[in-house]
């Protein structure tokens, strides 16, 4: 039963980010994205992963790496797009 709430919750967590990575590609704009929060998140997931590999917990090890995927994407994204243009 746990098991499956964990699944859940960690399929929410990761859609939620779903709606500003397609604003960013929809838009081609991230001016507007803040650069610390990625890199807080990817720190922080950085830090669950490593606690998912103690525990031995695939479900904490796959979605904290599904995060760090989408906020390295979403600071590439930033970097892409970010810029004020002319």
């Amino acid at each position: 039963m746990w098991s499956i709430i964990g699944i859940l919750a960690s399929i929410i967590v990761v859609l939620s980010w779903v709606p500003q990575v397609t604003r960013i590609l929809t838009t081609r704009r991230a001016d507007d994205i803040s650069f610390g929060l990625p890199v807080l998140l990817i720190i922080g997931s950085v830090f669950w992963v490593a606690y998912g590999v103690h525990l031995e917990d695939t479900i904490i090890m796959t979605v904290n790496s599904v995060i760090i995927s989408i906020n390295v994407l979403i600071l590439l994204l930033k970097r892409k797009y970010g810029r004020e243009r002319a």
